[in-house]
Protein backbone atom coordinates (compact mmCIF):
# COMPACT_ATOMS: atom_id res chain seq x y z
CA UNK A 1 0.00 0.00 0.00
CA UNK A 2 1.67 3.52 -0.86
CA UNK A 3 0.75 6.44 0.68
CA UNK A 4 2.95 8.88 -1.25
CA UNK A 5 1.64 11.39 -3.77
CA UNK A 6 2.91 11.40 -7.26
CA UNK A 7 5.05 13.82 -8.46
CA UNK A 8 1.70 15.19 -10.70
CA UNK A 9 -0.35 15.31 -8.06
CA UNK A 10 2.72 17.16 -5.70
CA UNK A 11 3.02 20.09 -8.48
CA UNK A 12 -0.65 20.45 -8.92
CA UNK A 13 -1.15 20.63 -5.80
CA UNK A 14 1.56 23.62 -5.45
CA UNK A 15 0.70 25.09 -8.07
CA UNK A 16 -3.32 25.46 -6.98
CA UNK A 17 -1.99 26.45 -3.33
CA UNK A 18 -0.68 29.21 -4.79
CA UNK A 19 -3.23 30.18 -6.54
CA UNK A 20 -5.48 29.81 -3.50
CA UNK A 21 -2.93 31.96 -1.30
CA UNK A 22 -2.79 35.05 -3.94
CA UNK A 23 -6.16 35.10 -5.40
CA UNK A 24 -8.41 33.40 -2.80
CA UNK A 25 -7.47 33.76 0.63
CA UNK A 26 -7.59 37.59 0.88
CA UNK A 27 -10.38 37.64 0.00
CA UNK A 28 -11.92 35.71 2.86
CA UNK A 29 -12.16 38.27 5.51
CA UNK A 30 -14.19 40.90 3.30
CA UNK A 31 -16.31 38.01 1.78
CA UNK A 32 -17.26 36.71 5.07
CA UNK A 33 -18.10 40.08 6.82
CA UNK A 34 -20.25 41.55 4.07
CA UNK A 35 -21.46 38.24 2.95
CA UNK A 36 -20.59 38.95 -0.40
CA UNK A 37 -20.98 36.00 -3.07
CA UNK A 38 -17.45 34.94 -4.19
CA UNK A 39 -18.27 34.94 -8.04
CA UNK A 40 -15.09 36.44 -9.22
CA UNK A 41 -13.19 33.82 -7.33
CA UNK A 42 -15.60 30.73 -8.72
CA UNK A 43 -14.54 32.13 -12.15
CA UNK A 44 -11.07 31.74 -11.63
CA UNK A 45 -11.76 28.30 -10.10
CA UNK A 46 -13.37 27.68 -13.27
CA UNK A 47 -10.17 28.97 -15.37
CA UNK A 48 -8.23 26.90 -13.45
CA UNK A 49 -9.67 24.19 -13.98
CA UNK A 50 -10.44 23.04 -10.27
CA UNK A 51 -14.45 22.87 -11.25
CA UNK A 52 -13.97 20.40 -13.85
CA UNK A 53 -11.35 17.95 -12.96
CA UNK A 54 -12.58 14.77 -13.03
CA UNK A 55 -15.63 15.39 -15.11
CA UNK A 56 -16.11 14.38 -19.48
CA UNK A 57 -13.36 16.53 -21.53
CA UNK A 58 -16.75 17.01 -24.00
CA UNK A 59 -18.38 18.82 -21.35
CA UNK A 60 -15.73 21.03 -19.95
CA UNK A 61 -14.27 18.34 -17.75
CA UNK A 62 -10.71 17.70 -17.39
CA UNK A 63 -8.73 15.15 -16.48
CA UNK A 64 -8.58 14.49 -12.54
CA UNK A 65 -9.17 11.50 -10.16
CA UNK A 66 -11.49 11.71 -6.35
CA UNK A 67 -8.14 11.88 -4.28
CA UNK A 68 -6.14 15.00 -6.28
CA UNK A 69 -9.86 16.84 -6.37
CA UNK A 70 -9.57 16.22 -2.37
CA UNK A 71 -6.03 17.22 -2.35
CA UNK A 72 -6.72 20.74 -3.38
CA UNK A 73 -10.10 21.33 -2.38
CA UNK A 74 -8.55 21.03 0.74
CA UNK A 75 -6.07 23.83 -0.57
CA UNK A 76 -9.54 25.64 -1.17
CA UNK A 77 -11.56 25.08 2.12
CA UNK A 78 -8.31 26.26 4.17
CA UNK A 79 -8.21 29.91 1.73
CA UNK A 80 -12.06 30.28 1.82
CA UNK A 81 -14.64 27.82 3.37
CA UNK A 82 -17.18 30.26 1.45
CA UNK A 83 -15.70 30.22 -1.59
CA UNK A 84 -15.00 26.07 -1.87
CA UNK A 85 -18.93 25.69 -0.49
CA UNK A 86 -20.64 27.64 -3.59
CA UNK A 87 -18.38 25.98 -5.46
CA UNK A 88 -18.98 22.27 -4.35
CA UNK A 89 -22.40 22.96 -3.92
CA UNK A 90 -22.41 24.54 -7.84
CA UNK A 91 -20.07 21.76 -10.02
CA UNK A 92 -20.53 18.60 -7.67
CA UNK A 93 -23.97 18.72 -6.00
CA UNK A 94 -25.60 19.98 -9.33
CA UNK A 95 -23.32 18.82 -11.84
CA UNK A 96 -22.27 15.17 -10.07
CA UNK A 97 -26.08 14.15 -11.05
CA UNK A 98 -26.57 15.75 -14.08
CA UNK A 99 -23.36 14.14 -15.24
CA UNK A 100 -24.21 10.50 -14.09
CA UNK A 101 -27.73 10.99 -14.79
CA UNK A 102 -28.69 13.01 -17.11
CA UNK A 103 -29.21 13.15 -20.94
CA UNK A 104 -26.49 13.99 -23.80
CA UNK A 105 -28.69 17.26 -24.21
CA UNK A 106 -28.65 17.81 -20.64
CA UNK A 107 -25.25 17.16 -19.90
CA UNK A 108 -24.37 20.12 -22.92
CA UNK A 109 -26.56 22.56 -22.18
CA UNK A 110 -25.79 22.72 -18.27
CA UNK A 111 -22.37 21.16 -17.94
CA UNK A 112 -19.95 23.00 -20.10
CA UNK A 113 -21.25 26.81 -18.18
CA UNK A 114 -21.17 25.41 -14.40
CA UNK A 115 -17.96 23.84 -15.11
CA UNK A 116 -16.28 27.12 -16.35
CA UNK A 117 -17.67 29.11 -13.74
CA UNK A 118 -19.90 31.21 -15.70
CA UNK A 119 -23.06 30.16 -14.05
CA UNK A 120 -24.48 28.44 -10.96
CA UNK A 121 -25.46 24.97 -10.06
CA UNK A 122 -28.12 24.28 -6.54
CA UNK A 123 -29.43 21.17 -5.23
CA UNK A 124 -32.60 21.96 -3.76
CA UNK A 125 -33.39 18.88 -1.16
CA UNK A 126 -34.22 20.28 2.29
CA UNK A 127 -37.82 21.35 3.34
CA UNK A 128 -38.93 23.55 6.03
CA UNK A 129 -39.98 20.14 7.91
CA UNK A 130 -37.71 17.69 6.25
CA UNK A 131 -34.17 18.13 6.28
CA UNK A 132 -32.50 14.58 6.94
CA UNK A 133 -35.53 12.59 6.23
CA UNK A 134 -35.47 12.97 2.50
CA UNK A 135 -38.60 10.95 2.19
CA UNK A 136 -40.65 13.65 4.62
CA UNK A 137 -40.60 16.43 1.52
CA UNK A 138 -43.60 18.02 0.32
CA UNK A 139 -42.51 18.86 -2.82
CA UNK A 140 -44.60 17.09 -6.25
CA UNK A 141 -44.54 16.92 -9.50
CA UNK A 142 -47.34 16.04 -11.45
CA UNK A 143 -47.50 15.42 -15.43
CA UNK A 144 -49.40 17.36 -17.74
CA UNK A 145 -49.12 17.41 -21.27
CA UNK A 146 -45.57 17.54 -22.77
CA UNK A 147 -44.52 18.57 -19.29
CA UNK A 148 -44.26 18.79 -15.49
CA UNK A 149 -45.99 20.78 -12.86
CA UNK A 150 -44.30 21.12 -9.35
CA UNK A 151 -45.65 22.75 -6.36
CA UNK A 152 -43.78 23.07 -2.76
CA UNK A 153 -40.73 24.88 -1.51
CA UNK A 154 -37.20 24.33 0.13
CA UNK A 155 -35.03 25.86 2.69
CA UNK A 156 -31.39 26.06 3.19
CA UNK A 157 -30.58 25.87 -0.23
CA UNK A 158 -26.87 26.84 -0.57
CA UNK A 159 -26.59 28.75 -3.49
CA UNK A 160 -30.60 29.26 -3.70
CA UNK A 161 -30.38 33.30 -4.47
CA UNK A 162 -27.52 33.02 -6.91
CA UNK A 163 -27.94 30.13 -8.83
CA UNK A 164 -28.78 29.75 -12.50
CA UNK A 165 -30.05 26.52 -12.67
CA UNK A 166 -31.51 23.96 -9.96
CA UNK A 167 -31.91 19.89 -9.62
CA UNK A 168 -35.07 19.95 -7.45
CA UNK A 169 -35.86 16.45 -5.42
CA UNK A 170 -39.42 15.89 -5.75
CA UNK A 171 -42.58 13.29 -5.16
CA UNK A 172 -44.07 12.11 -8.52
CA UNK A 173 -45.81 9.32 -6.34
CA UNK A 174 -45.94 9.81 -3.35
CA UNK A 175 -47.89 6.43 -2.26
CA UNK A 176 -44.33 4.72 -3.10
CA UNK A 177 -42.23 7.06 -0.78
CA UNK A 178 -38.39 6.21 -1.59
CA UNK A 179 -39.39 4.67 -4.49
CA UNK A 180 -41.65 7.27 -6.19
CA UNK A 181 -39.49 10.51 -5.83
CA UNK A 182 -37.33 12.13 -8.82
CA UNK A 183 -35.16 14.69 -9.79
CA UNK A 184 -35.76 17.64 -11.89
CA UNK A 185 -33.81 20.70 -13.70
CA UNK A 186 -35.53 23.69 -12.91
CA UNK A 187 -33.69 27.42 -14.80
CA UNK A 188 -33.64 29.88 -12.86
CA UNK A 189 -36.65 32.60 -14.57
CA UNK A 190 -39.07 29.63 -14.82
CA UNK A 191 -42.61 30.83 -14.71
CA UNK A 192 -44.24 29.49 -11.25
CA UNK A 193 -40.31 29.67 -9.55
CA UNK A 194 -39.39 32.35 -7.34
CA UNK A 195 -36.80 32.35 -4.64
CA UNK A 196 -36.38 34.18 -1.54
CA UNK A 197 -33.35 36.57 0.14
CA UNK A 198 -30.35 35.24 1.81
CA UNK A 199 -30.52 34.25 5.11
CA UNK A 200 -28.49 35.25 8.05
CA UNK A 201 -26.41 32.54 9.12
CA UNK A 202 -23.37 31.91 11.79
CA UNK A 203 -20.77 30.79 9.12
CA UNK A 204 -19.66 30.63 5.76
CA UNK A 205 -21.62 34.07 5.12
CA UNK A 206 -20.26 34.38 1.87
CA UNK A 207 -21.68 31.17 0.03
CA UNK A 208 -25.53 32.63 0.21
CA UNK A 209 -28.75 30.72 1.31
CA UNK A 210 -32.73 30.80 0.96
CA UNK A 211 -35.40 29.72 0.51
CA UNK A 212 -37.13 28.54 -2.74
CA UNK A 213 -40.75 28.27 -3.79
CA UNK A 214 -43.03 26.73 -6.52
CA UNK A 215 -46.27 27.55 -7.39
CA UNK A 216 -47.45 25.91 -10.42
CA UNK A 217 -43.82 25.69 -11.70
CA UNK A 218 -44.38 24.23 -15.33
CA UNK A 219 -41.03 22.86 -17.18
CA UNK A 220 -40.68 20.45 -20.42
CA UNK A 221 -41.09 17.20 -19.92
CA UNK A 222 -37.34 16.62 -21.03
CA UNK A 223 -36.40 18.13 -17.78
CA UNK A 224 -36.67 15.07 -15.58
CA UNK A 225 -33.46 14.45 -14.71
CA UNK A 226 -32.98 9.94 -14.80
CA UNK A 227 -35.07 7.43 -14.48
CA UNK A 228 -38.60 8.17 -13.32
CA UNK A 229 -38.85 7.16 -9.75
CA UNK A 230 -35.68 6.72 -8.74
CA UNK A 231 -34.70 10.17 -7.75
CA UNK A 232 -34.25 8.67 -4.24
CA UNK A 233 -31.03 6.24 -5.31
CA UNK A 234 -29.53 8.98 -7.72
CA UNK A 235 -29.71 11.18 -4.95
CA UNK A 236 -27.67 8.53 -2.90
CA UNK A 237 -25.05 8.47 -5.41
CA UNK A 238 -24.88 11.97 -5.45
CA UNK A 239 -24.47 12.68 -1.65
CA UNK A 240 -21.39 10.29 -1.46
CA UNK A 241 -19.55 12.59 -3.77
CA UNK A 242 -21.05 15.43 -1.48
CA UNK A 243 -20.19 13.43 1.64
CA UNK A 244 -16.24 13.30 1.10
CA UNK A 245 -16.21 16.78 -0.05
CA UNK A 246 -17.82 18.36 2.90
CA UNK A 247 -15.38 16.40 4.89
CA UNK A 248 -12.44 17.65 2.71
CA UNK A 249 -14.51 21.12 3.60
CA UNK A 250 -13.39 20.37 7.31
CA UNK A 251 -10.32 19.29 6.50
CA UNK A 252 -8.89 22.43 5.19
CA UNK A 253 -10.65 24.55 7.98
CA UNK A 254 -8.91 22.53 10.44
CA UNK A 255 -5.32 22.97 8.64
CA UNK A 256 -5.87 26.13 8.57
CA UNK A 257 -6.81 26.47 12.57
CA UNK A 258 -3.47 24.06 13.28
CA UNK A 259 -1.44 26.88 10.97
CA UNK A 260 -3.07 29.72 12.58
CA UNK A 261 -2.30 28.26 16.00
CA UNK A 262 1.25 27.24 15.34
CA UNK A 263 2.03 30.66 14.05
CA UNK A 264 0.56 32.49 16.99
CA UNK A 265 2.13 30.58 19.70
CA UNK A 266 5.37 30.81 18.36
CA UNK A 267 4.69 34.79 18.65
CA UNK A 268 2.67 35.56 21.55
CA UNK A 269 4.44 35.68 24.90
CA UNK A 270 3.15 35.03 28.28
CA UNK A 271 4.91 34.61 31.73
CA UNK A 272 8.19 35.38 29.71
CA UNK A 273 8.06 32.41 27.48
CA UNK A 274 6.09 31.98 24.24
CA UNK A 275 3.22 30.13 24.38
CA UNK A 276 4.44 26.82 22.09
CA UNK A 277 6.57 26.11 25.38
CA UNK A 278 4.04 25.77 27.36
CA UNK A 279 2.49 22.17 27.46
CA UNK A 280 -1.04 22.92 27.54
CA UNK A 281 -0.68 24.53 24.31
CA UNK A 282 1.99 22.08 22.15
CA UNK A 283 -0.70 19.27 23.91
CA UNK A 284 -3.46 21.03 21.94
CA UNK A 285 -1.24 21.57 18.53
CA UNK A 286 -0.49 18.04 18.51
CA UNK A 287 -3.74 16.75 19.35
CA UNK A 288 -4.76 18.88 15.98
CA UNK A 289 -1.75 17.17 14.05
CA UNK A 290 -3.10 13.62 15.11
CA UNK A 291 -6.64 14.21 13.89
CA UNK A 292 -6.05 15.82 11.25
CA UNK A 293 -3.65 13.16 9.60
CA UNK A 294 -5.86 10.71 10.15
CA UNK A 295 -8.64 12.63 8.90
CA UNK A 296 -7.26 13.05 5.85
CA UNK A 297 -6.57 9.39 5.27
CA UNK A 298 -9.90 8.41 5.58
CA UNK A 299 -10.91 10.88 3.06
CA UNK A 300 -8.32 9.27 0.66
CA UNK A 301 -9.42 6.06 1.35
CA UNK A 302 -13.15 7.03 0.73
CA UNK A 303 -11.93 8.74 -2.54
CA UNK A 304 -10.16 6.01 -3.92
CA UNK A 305 -13.15 3.42 -3.02
CA UNK A 306 -16.00 5.89 -4.89
CA UNK A 307 -13.25 6.11 -7.66
CA UNK A 308 -13.48 2.24 -8.15
CA UNK A 309 -16.80 2.30 -7.56
CA UNK A 310 -16.99 0.29 -4.53
CA UNK A 311 -20.13 -0.03 -3.00
CA UNK A 312 -18.13 0.52 0.50
CA UNK A 313 -17.56 4.05 -0.68
CA UNK A 314 -20.78 5.15 0.76
CA UNK A 315 -19.64 3.60 4.09
CA UNK A 316 -16.49 5.13 4.41
CA UNK A 317 -17.43 8.40 3.01
CA UNK A 318 -20.00 9.01 6.11
CA UNK A 319 -16.90 7.94 8.44
CA UNK A 320 -14.81 10.15 7.00
CA UNK A 321 -17.64 13.27 6.99
CA UNK A 322 -18.45 12.56 10.64
CA UNK A 323 -14.94 11.80 11.60
CA UNK A 324 -13.51 15.08 9.88
CA UNK A 325 -16.00 17.47 10.69
CA UNK A 326 -16.52 16.62 14.59
CA UNK A 327 -12.60 16.96 15.12
CA UNK A 328 -12.62 19.99 13.00
CA UNK A 329 -15.19 21.49 15.04
CA UNK A 330 -13.15 20.81 17.99
CA UNK A 331 -9.90 21.57 16.44
CA UNK A 332 -11.48 24.79 15.65
CA UNK A 333 -12.74 25.42 19.31
CA UNK A 334 -9.22 24.45 20.64
CA UNK A 335 -7.64 27.47 18.23
CA UNK A 336 -9.60 30.07 19.56
CA UNK A 337 -8.79 28.90 23.11
CA UNK A 338 -5.46 29.18 22.06
CA UNK A 339 -5.94 32.61 20.65
CA UNK A 340 -7.46 33.46 23.73
CA UNK A 341 -9.29 37.17 23.98
CA UNK A 342 -7.84 37.78 20.99
CA UNK A 343 -9.43 34.35 19.48
CA UNK A 344 -12.80 35.78 20.41
CA UNK A 345 -12.95 38.85 17.85
CA UNK A 346 -13.81 39.90 14.59
CA UNK A 347 -11.03 40.60 12.04
CA UNK A 348 -8.77 37.47 13.86
CA UNK A 349 -9.01 34.20 11.19
CA UNK A 350 -9.84 31.39 13.85
CA UNK A 351 -12.92 33.52 15.14
CA UNK A 352 -13.91 33.17 11.36
CA UNK A 353 -12.76 29.44 11.24
CA UNK A 354 -15.08 28.57 14.25
CA UNK A 355 -18.23 29.67 12.96
CA UNK A 356 -17.49 28.25 9.69
CA UNK A 357 -16.24 24.69 10.94
CA UNK A 358 -19.30 23.48 13.04
CA UNK A 359 -21.56 23.16 9.12
CA UNK A 360 -19.30 20.42 8.48
CA UNK A 361 -21.78 18.33 11.52
CA UNK A 362 -24.75 19.57 9.68
CA UNK A 363 -24.50 19.88 5.74
CA UNK A 364 -24.81 16.57 3.91
CA UNK A 365 -26.53 14.84 6.32
CA UNK A 366 -25.80 15.37 10.20
CA UNK A 367 -23.56 13.47 11.91
CA UNK A 368 -26.26 11.60 13.31
CA UNK A 369 -27.53 10.40 9.85
CA UNK A 370 -23.80 9.68 9.06
CA UNK A 371 -24.33 7.25 12.64
CA UNK A 372 -27.32 5.44 10.97
CA UNK A 373 -25.61 4.97 7.83
CA UNK A 374 -22.62 3.11 9.54
CA UNK A 375 -25.07 1.57 11.76
CA UNK A 376 -26.56 0.08 9.01
CA UNK A 377 -23.41 -1.20 7.34
CA UNK A 378 -22.00 -2.58 10.35
CA UNK A 379 -26.10 -4.59 11.35
CA UNK A 380 -25.33 -6.25 7.30
CA UNK A 381 -22.05 -7.55 8.58
CA UNK A 382 -23.86 -9.65 11.34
Amino acid sequence: MNFELTEDQKKIKESFARICDKEIAPRAEYIDKEAVFPKESIELLGKSGFLGMGFPEEYGGNPGDPITKALLGEELAKACASTYLSAGASAGLFAVPVWKFGTEVQKKKYLPSVLSGNNIGALAITEPHAGSDVMGIKTSARKKDKGWIINGSKTFITNGPVADYYVVVAYTDKEKKRDGISLFLVDNGTKGFSRGKPLEKLGVRGSPTSELFFDDCEIPEENLLGELNNGFYQLARTLTHGRIGMAVYSLGIAQACLEESMNYAQERTAFGRKLAYFQDIHFKIADMKMYIDVARELIYKAAWMLEQDDPQSILFASIAKLFTSEHATRIASDAVQIFGGYGFMKGYKVERLYRDAKLGEIGEGTSEIQRAIITKFVEDLY
